[in-house]
């Protein structure tokens, strides 16, 4: 609906957020600008998700322990200021 419209994915470690976000972002990296990734409590899926994102080079995505991570970084970027 939004052909023009950019965006930054926000979800957690918790389940599937990275592998459908990094698809999305793959099929649409003009579009999608970065990815922050909660870390949950779960070390098998904090594991796992590190290792899909240290393959992934397309957009910034970074798996944070604090919101305030995703905020030093999206301003390190420019996406805020």
């Amino acid at each position: 609906a939004y052909p023009e419209l950019n965006f930054v994915l926000i979800g957690d470690s918790g389940e599937h957020d990275v592998d459908i976000y990094l698809e999305v972002a793959q099929e649409y990296p003009e579009r999608i600008l970065a990815v922050y990734l909660r870390s949950v409590k779960h070390k098998k899926r904090v594991l796992r998700v590190r290792g899909v994102l240290k393959k992934y080079e397309t957009t910034p995505a970074v798996l944070v322990e604090k919101s305030v991570f995703a905020e030093n970084h999206a301003r390190s970027i420019g996406l805020i200021s």
